[in-house]
Order: structure tokens, then C-alpha cells, then sequence
């Protein structure tokens, strides 16, 4: 079952990790949409999709994550199948809504799936962090198609890996077919137990930040490499190869040696190399530059993204935790969706005003990220008063 889901994983995560590369040029430079409306298409599209999370929570509470990820992939193969067909606003919202929905229905499932799989406590690290290289691989892909693109308004290249990740996906699903995992029917606690554990909230909240970094290179960059940089195609993609190989090569190391040590400070490096790669894209933002700084945030994103994912798996309430995945996952949906029309409206204002927001944004993970850690159990200042011996141990 370990082994089935790992393969499953790995070929999900590479799939869908080719798209983003071209999400925003395929609908500015192929479909003739504005930066900006392109942006905001997928950003409304993701907040709707963001709706059914606390649904999806309720339901994995119900069945189990296997039953939920399979269906995950159903609902991305059509909306992967359809984008070719998007040339408007409205179509790119309504795909964008799909695939919001099955991202949620994935990503909700994906943590307690591999808990559920995985042999001890830092075994569920390992098997995110290689479905994380799939996922880092795909974009590689992606990054090297965008980078050979002879034209970036020729859709040809675009429809080529639509397809081709619907088809990955529905094999994904079939190999899942059959697996059977716990579910907890039963729980009664729901959403009132998750909204009070103020720790596991705040953990939530930091997610937001990070993935805020995250969506800043993988969706961004791109575009402005290309778009606002005015720099050839092949250095996009250069600096997204540079980073993906980065990633796969130090992704297993890097756990190995984190292992070592708490979860926070892995997450609090990994913060703090976010903040200083986008602050060296504000203040020199030559080719070289960029290379250097893609490969050191995929150092941070090979920390942050299986520790913080395991962290919160770990910390949600055990009569809730559907629910509290859902919460989770909804931070990581807010700022995915967020994101494009944040970042492309800060776009508007120059790339310095982008990069230094992110730097902003990425350094406050560290406090927060410090917040969020497990007070230890304070003892009592007075030393207990002598108990009188038991009669029942009297001589």
C-alpha cells in the first residue's frame, strides 16, 4: 500500500507540477489576455474553489483520504482536458474552479493519506519530500519547455502538456484503485475543537506566508523575466531547470540532516533564505543573480514543504483531523489563489516594490513560525507538601 501510493504520488505531483510555468503565459501570450485580468481569473477561480474545503474536510472525516484523492484526480483530468478550449475571462475562471476543487480535494486528503501509509513519525517527511521532487521535476519539465519554446504565443506547446497531464492524473487514479484507508465516522468534535486549538490555527496562518514566497517564484518569475525583464525565454527556463535540479539533489540530504533537528528551525532557514533570494531580485536582478537565487530558494522549499506539512499533521486534533486538514489546506488554497492577482497587481507598481513584498513577507515567517512552537509544561514554583504514608502499606 506504501509503495502504491508512493508511485501514485510521484506521478501526480510530477503532472501537475508542469503546469504553473505556463499558467499566466499561456493566457497572456497565447490566449491575448492582460496581465492583470489573467491573474485575476485564476485568483477568482481559486477562491471559489477554496469554498468546499470545509466539505471536503467533513467528508474525509467520513471516508478516508484515499477515496477523496482519486477523486481529486477525476475532477483535474477534465479541467486540465478542457484548459486548451479557454480563450476568455470566464472560461479561465471556470477552469480555474475545477482545478481549485481538485486541488482541494488532493491536497485535503494527501497528508492523512501518507500518514495513514507511512511507517513511524519522520517516515511521513520522507515520503512527502519525494512526492515533493515529483512535483519539482514536472516543473522542471515545464520550465524547459517554456524555455525552448520557439514562440510563447504558439499554443501547440501549451495543449501538448494540458493533455498529457490529464492523462498522467487519470493514471495516478487508477493505480490507487482499491486502497483502503481508516476513516473516523464517528467524530463528533467537528469544527469547534479545530477553531479553538489556537496553536494548530496559528500554524495554519504561517503556511499562508510561505506559500505566498512559493507562488512568487514558481508562478511569477516567469513572466517577469520574460514579460517585465524583457529577457530571452531560455533564461526562464534556465532559472527554473537550475532550481528543480537543485531541489532533487539536496531534497533527501537535507531531510536527513533536519531530522536532526526541530521542525522549527528547518522552517525558520528555510524563511530566512526566501527573504534574502527576493531580496537580492530587488536589488540586482541580472541573470546571474537570478540563477543563484532559484537555486537557494529551492533549498528553503525543500525544508519548508515536508516539515511544515508533516508539522501540521502531527499537531491537528486527533478527533478532527479531516476538518483540521481542511484548515490547513485552506491556508495553502488562500494564498495559491491569492497569490497570481496579488503579485501581478504588485507587478503594476515595478518588480522592485514585487520582490521586496515578498522579502516581507517571507522574514515574518520567522516570528512566526517561533510563535507557533509548543510551550513546554510549566512546573509548580511550590514543592508539594509531604504526603502522609498510605494505611494500606503500614507496618
Amino acid at each position: 500500500m506504501r509503495t502504491r501510493f508512493a508511485i501514485a504520488s510521484i506521478i501526480d505531483s510530477t503532472a501537475s507540477g508542469a503546469w504553473p510555468p505556463f499558467a499566466l503565459l499561456f493566457l497572456v501570450n497565447a490566449q491575448h489576455l492582460s496581465v492583470t485580468a489573467a491573474g485575476m481569473s485564476l485568483t477568482v477561480g481559486g477562491l471559489i474553489g477554496l469554498t468546499v474545503g470545509p466539505a471536503v474536510g467533513m467528508l474525509l472525516d467520513r471516508i478516508g483520504p484515499a477515496k477523496l484523492v482519486i477523486a481529486s484526480n477525476v475532477v483535474r483530468l477534465a479541467g486540465f482536458a478542457y484548459y486548451p478550449q479557454t480563450d476568455t475571462v470566464a472560461e479561465a475562471v471556470v477552469v480555474a474552479t475545477v482545478l481549485s476543487v481538485g486541488d482541494r480535494l488532493f491536497w485535503t486528503s494527501n497528508a492523512p493519506f501518507a500518514k495513514a501509509v507511512s511507517n513511524g513519525e519522520r517516515d511521513l517527511e520522507r515520503l512527502l519530500g519525494r512526492q515533493s521532487i515529483g512535483r519539482f521535476v514536472g516543473f522542471g519539465v515545464g520550465s524547459a519547455l517554456v524555455g525552448i519554446m520557439p514562440n510563447v504565443a504558439d499554443p501547440t506547446v501549451y495543449n501538448v502538456v494540458n493533455y498529457v497531464t490529464a492523462a498522467l492524473l487519470g493514471l495516478a487514479g487508477v493505480i490507487l484503485l482499491g486502497i483502503s484507508t481508516p476513516a473516523n465516522p464517528t467524530a463528533k468534535a467537528g469544527w469547534p475543537l479545530v477553531l479553538r486549538d489556537r496553536r494548530y490555527v496559528a500554524i495554519c496562518a504561517t503556511q499562508i506566508l510561505f506559500c505566498l514566497a512559493s507562488v512568487g517564484k514558481y508562478t511569477v518569475l516567469p513572466i517577469v523575466i520574460i514579460n517585465e525583464l524583457h529577457r530571452p525565454a531560455w533564461v526562464a527556463g534556465a532559472a527554473m531547470i537550475i532550481g528543480t535540479v537543485v531541489y532533487v539533489l539536496v531534497q533527501e540530504p537535507v531531510l536527513r540532516i533536519a531530522e536532526k533537528y526541530p521542525r522549527s528551525l528547518g522552517m525558520i532557514i528555510a524563511a530566512g533564505l526566501f527573504a534574502t533570494s527576493f531580496a537580492a531580485l530587488a536589488i540586482f536582478p541580472a541573470t546571474p543573480v537570478i540563477f543563484a537565487t532559484s537555486a537557494v530558494m529551492s533549498v528553503a522549499e525543500a525544508l519548508f514543504s515536508p516539515l511544515s506539512t508533516a508539522a501540521a499533521a502531527d499537531a491537528a486534533p486527533k478527533d478532527a483531523q479531516g476538518r483540521a486538514s481542511a484548515l490547513f489546506q485552506l491556508s495553502w488554497g488562500t494564498a495559491v489563489a491569492v497569490g497570481p492577482g496579488l503579485l501581478t497587481g504588485l507587478m503594476t507598481l515595478g518588480t522592485t516594490t514585487l520582490w521586496l513584498t515578498l522579502a516581507v513577507i517571507s522574514a515574518a515567517a520567522v516570528p512566526a513560525v517561533i510563535a507557533t512552537q509548543r510551550r513546554p509544561l510549566q512546573q509548580s514554583a511550590q514543592p508539594e507538601a509531604p504526603q502522609p504514608p498510605r494505611a494500606d502499606v503500614q507496618k
